[in-house]
């Protein structure tokens, strides 16, 4: 006998290694509903009143890492959207908080964006077009395939959408003390960034040659892809001087979003990206770097 067709997937609960940083994500950035907290534990968030899409807890799992690649387990979770514009406002919450992607594709029956949390789970967000227009072959069968997601026309219907908000619930603004933990990070950032830079022109000049002076040396972090990975700390500075102006329109959700970012990108890892590869080096070789990144690591636990 075939399954009941109204059964459907209730919940996904996960696995965390830091649950304020989880939490920060699925509901600072995509913006789910917190519903209930036991201590530091779990999270229960939802869309709409559930009691809960979405469990996080860190019972087996607190400062733990992601599972080794080859091992077996969760795939992606598959985030359904009601429409078009809503997978649009997902994505224009993602960019915003500088979450980067891992592809976009349109399925024929959907169309779909995917990334990873800060945990390293793989997400779906996606929308599922009018069953009417999925499309078949001549026999009748579902045919599905995998086409390139033309994301400009999805950001443009993004940009025509007047930013979401729950009915009657105007954003929160950031508070006081929530900027004042930004200047704060901003500075320790700032120093990590120092020393970064250092090292990398130490490592440069053996490499290369001499540095002849601050002119040749800010000419190369321009331009040389010896410091390109810097930018992204460089970026993050910068957007945190736009936080820190008193006349800047930032919600507390914008602030644990961008505390999220930091937390996510130094991350070292001799087996991730270009930036953990280099960082995860630098940690290495530079003692006032390993000085500095504790500090950046103390400013985001104040945070």
């Amino acid at each position: 006998m075939a399954i009941d067709p109204r059964v459907s997937i209730g919940h996904v609960h996960l696995k965390v290694a830091d649950l304020e940083r989880a939490v920060a994500f699925y509901s600072g950035v995509l913006g789910f509903d917190v519903v209930e907290r036991m201590g530091a534990q779990a999270a229960f968030l939802s869309a709409g009143g559930y009691h809960h899409h979405i469990g996080l807890n860190t019972w087996e799992s607190r400062g733990g890492r992601p599972p080794d690649p080859g091992a077996t387990g969760l795939f992606h979770v598959a985030i359904r959207y009601p429409d078009r514009a809503a997978l649009a406002d997902a994505l224009r919450r993602l960019l915003k908080a500088g979450v980067a992607l891992d592809g976009a594709a349109d399925h024929g029956v959907s169309e779909a964006l995917y990334l990873r949390d800060p945990d390293e789970n793989g997400l779906e967000l996606y929308w599922d077009r009018p069953r009417e227009e999925w499309p078949r072959r001549p026999d009748g069968s579902l045919h599905m395939f995998t086409h390139s997601l033309d994301v400009d026309a999805l950001l443009a219907e993004a940009a025509a959408t007047p930013e979401s908000a729950p009915a009657g619930i105007a954003p929160r603004p950031i508070t006081p003390e929530s900027r004042a933990r930004v200047t704060t990070l901003r500075e320790k950032l700032l120093a990590l960034h120092k020393a970064l830079l250092d090292d990398a022109k130490a490592a440069y000049e053996m490499d290369r040659g001499r540095i002849a002076s601050p002119g040749q040396l800010l000419q190369l972090v321009i331009s040389d892809p010896w410091f390109a990975w810097l930018h992204q700390i460089s970026e993050l500075i910068v957007r945190m001087d736009d936080f820190a102006a008193p006349s800047a329109a930032t919600t507390e959700a914008d602030a644990t979003a961008l505390f999220d970012q930091v937390d996510r990108l130094l991350m070292p890892s001799e087996t991730g990206d270009a930036f953990a590869r280099k960082y995860y080096e630098a940690l290495q070789r530079q003692p006032a770097v390993v000085l500095a990144h504790g500090d950046v690591r103390r400013a985001l636990r104040d945070s």
